[in-house]
């Protein structure tokens, strides 16, 4: 009885013992599971904390650069922001811009004569015209496209590209104003999975709208400008306009080793047209001046009315040997116009004078000022040599300035 009950609380002890031992090691087991469990929730909490850094990062750079385009005071300005920083803020391959052109003037004001820039960025801001690009214009979507797709789409935006054939994913961001389509922008990534469908839209969301509204009120500012800076009759600039441009011109024509022309043109005998068919036919005579003028210069010379019936031409990198045929060129187009005014026809003549900045130059005078003054000067006593000389004549100003 006694070894029976020995045996039985004998096995009653190794039962608790091998119990504990169980229990011990499940216990052992459990602490291992929540700790590797622990450690799985702590390592993706730092990813989620790197995440919301990278995040804060990216959202700081989304807004700081909207920030900048919004407060660009001139077209040059956000120019050189959404085609030329935005790369290295964003670590881009290359961007495109493109504009709906619904004033006529986008190109314009975007390069304000600067030929230069014109033809190294022609290629990465596009201006649509909306009559022969009208095609075009209708499959620009309201929302952003990424990855392949919008190069799939949109191929002839990246088409004249250097860095086309490095281009794996894109950004196709809308810019929209009052659910109106006014253009688009572009981002290229080498990297086949920068842009991906769904991820990072918030941002590039934020920047589309930024940027489209850069664009428009930075246009509308310069408009206003222009307003300033236009002649109210003629509609061509003005003096103060000229001045300013004149000057900035001859400094860039020294720094990349041009020539420059200034041209003075006076309508002959104009008090004789004002007092035989009135001061209105007369206003209306300037007008015709301007635009018979604009009909045989470039874009990207300066036409400006300079007083009463004498307007002013500035002909950046041009010979005088091409001034001087664009010239003779314009007057033989004025003189041979008839002037169809509330039934009055008759004719007018004109007298040029150029002076060419090659002409003025000398190695110790490169002063932009004393340069501008001189040319207005020399090319103001060419147009009086072209009326001494018997007017409806072109006159050019040789001597070399010391």
């Amino acid at each position: 009885m006694i070894c029976r009950n020995g045996r039985k609380n004998l096995t009653g002890f190794l039962t608790l013992k091998r119990i504990l031992k169980i229990t011990k090691t499940l216990n052992h087991k459990m602490g291992e599971s929540i700790y590797d469990q622990n450690r799985e929730l702590q390592r993706k909490l730092d990813q989620f904390l790197k995440q919301a850094r990278a995040n804060e990062k990216k959202q700081e750079l989304y807004e700081t650069f909207g920030f900048e385009i919004i407060g660009a005071n001139t077209p040059k300005q956000l120019r050189d922001l959404l085609l030329s920083q935005i790369i290295s803020r964003f670590q881009l391959l290359d961007v495109v811009l493109c504009l709906v052109d619904h004033h006529k003037d986008a190109e314009r004001l975007f390069f304000d004569h600067d030929e230069e820039a014109r033809l190294l960025l022609e290629n990465k801001l596009l201006i649509l015209d909306t009559l022969k690009d009208v095609e075009i214009i209708h499959t620009l979507v309201s929302h952003p496209l990424l990855g392949v797709e919008a190069l799939k789409r949109y191929p002839w935006m990246i088409a004249n590209l250097k860095t086309r054939n490095q281009i794996k994913s894109a950004a196709f961001l809308p810019l929209l104003r009052s659910d109106r389509i006014t253009g688009a922008l572009m981002m290229l990534s080498h990297d086949p999975h920068r842009y991906q469908e769904g991820v990072g839209t918030l941002f590039l969301q934020k920047l589309s709208a930024m940027t489209a509204v850069a664009v428009e009120n930075c246009l509308n500012q310069q408009r206003l400008k222009e307003i300033s800076y236009q002649d109210v009759l003629t509609q061509a600039y003005n003096r103060r306009y000229f001045d300013l441009r004149f000057k900035d011109e001859i400094a860039r024509c020294i720094r990349w080793d041009d020539d420059l022309i200034c041209m003075f043109l006076d309508v002959d005998y104009f008090k004789k047209i004002n007092d035989t068919y009135g001061h209105q036919i007369g206003d209306l005579v300037l007008r015709r001046m301007v635009s018979l003028i604009k009909e045989q210069v470039r874009s990207c010379d300066i036409v400006a009315r300079y007083g009463g019936e004498e307007f002013v031409v500035a002909l950046p990198s041009t010979s005088l040997q091409a001034a001087h045929e664009i010239a003779e060129r314009l007057r033989q187009a004025i003189c041979s116009t008839t002037m169809n005014f509330m039934n009055k026809q008759f004719t007018v003549s004109v007298s040029i004078g150029m002076a060419s900045l090659r002409n003025m130059l000398t190695a110790q005078q490169h002063d932009v000022d004393f340069i501008c003054s001189a040319m207005l000067d020399s090319a103001d006593k060419a147009l009086y040599e072209a009326k001494e000389g018997g007017r409806n004549q072109v006159a050019v100003y040789a001597d070399r300035i010391s």
